[in-house]
């Protein structure tokens, strides 16, 4: 009977949580003013936040996770020699071996580069930049993660006109996930091996054999316009799992979904499965609203955390994108939780 009621008031307490009758720490953004496509990392010299600004990658180095108090700033501009013409979006930041990576998309020369594909409507129409936005790394050329950066080379699986990559680990291999366009228009969810943090790996053809692992066909992926896209790997124990972002970002629909690897080949798609659910969406009366665009941050204590963008109003047009964190919490049964 105490093991019941243990149960039933936990599950009440979560329901409350969800609908913003209990408040929680984390029902303010961590930064009121800015957090479109957030990531922040720590290691023993700070933490460190990033998001879209637009022309460059801002490091900012502020006072924890919980408090985005700017200490230091620095914003990395590049010219890669494929050509980039700026406008970034959704930096990441990683640390692989001694040296720190940041991997995000931007526009590139249409002289330099192949033209992509997207939605075949009036929007994108002939000359519409993104046809030309792909994936890039930037390697530092020290441990300083506030240092010195170089660019290493565009990241286009098979071709693909590509945006919101980042990395996978598994097995001592490296893969690259991205959101790309299919011909019919919208985006999905890819994969594809990586020889280094910025080449990705080809076979004998010369293909990278980049899988699709997800496409926007349930009715919660397809508010405003069908996409999948803003990937976001979760480490837990042996359990790997992507969350990402569907529908449109601007459709009062975005929201985040989820896939749980549940076989051994993550470039097999039927070892992933799809949760049927939005996994974050509305929490009206905590005012936070078109939650989407996650990453990751793993703390030394094991505490990982949810960081994501989200806007105070449903309309997405009378609110800016602010960072918000939430601890992830994991079921019996290894499952994440996220409201």
């Amino acid at each position: 009977m105490q093991k019941i009621f243990s149960m039933l008031t936990a599950l009440i307490t979560t329901l409350l949580s969800m609908v913003g009758l209990i408040a929680t720490p984390y029902d303010e953004p961590i930064d009121p003013y800015n957090g479109g496509d957030p990531c922040i990392v720590e290691d023993e010299t700070g933490t460190y936040y990033t998001y879209t600004t637009g022309m460059g990658v801002e490091i900012r180095k502020i006072v924890s996770y919980d408090d985005a108090t700017v200490l230091e700033q620095k914003t990395v501009y590049f010219e890669g020699k494929d050509g980039v013409r700026g406008w970034v979006w959704a930096p990441e930041i990683h640390k692989i071996g001694d040296r720190w990576y940041i991997i995000a998309c931007a526009v590139f020369d249409e002289n330099a580069v192949p033209k992509g594909t997207m939605p075949n409507d009036e929007e994108y129409e002939e000359g519409n930049q993104d046809y030309y936005r792909y994936g890039f790394v930037l390697e530092s050329k020290t441990e300083d993660i506030m240092g010195e950066y170089e660019f290493k080379g565009r990241l286009a699986p098979d071709g693909l006109n590509n945006i919101d990559g980042t990395y996978l680990r598994k097995d001592g291999k490296l893969y690259y996930v991205c959101s790309a366009y299919l011909d019919t228009g919208y985006q999905c969810i890819y994969i594809c091996e990586m020889e280094n943090p910025y080449t990705l790996k080809t076979d004998e053809n010369g293909k990278n054999n980049a899988v699709q692992l997800s496409a926007p066909k349930l009715y919660w992926e397809k508010k405003g316009w069908s996409v999948n896209e803003g990937p976001a790997v979760l480490y837990h124990e042996n359990d790997v799992f992507i969350v990402y972002s569907a529908s449109g970002y601007s459709s009062g629909g975005y929201c985040l979904g989820m896939l749980t690897l549940c076989g051994d080949d993550v470039m097999n798609a039927k070892d992933w499965s799809k949760s049927l659910t939005r996994v974050l969406y509305h929490q009206p009366f905590k005012n936070i609203y078109n939650a989407g665009h996650c990453s990751f941050l793993y703390r030394e204590d094991g505490e990982i955390y949810m960081v994501y963008h989200a806007t105070q109003t449903k309309d997405f047009s009378k609110s800016p994108r602010v960072t918000f964190i939430k601890p992830v919490v994991f079921d019996k049964n290894g499952k994440p939780t996220f409201w």
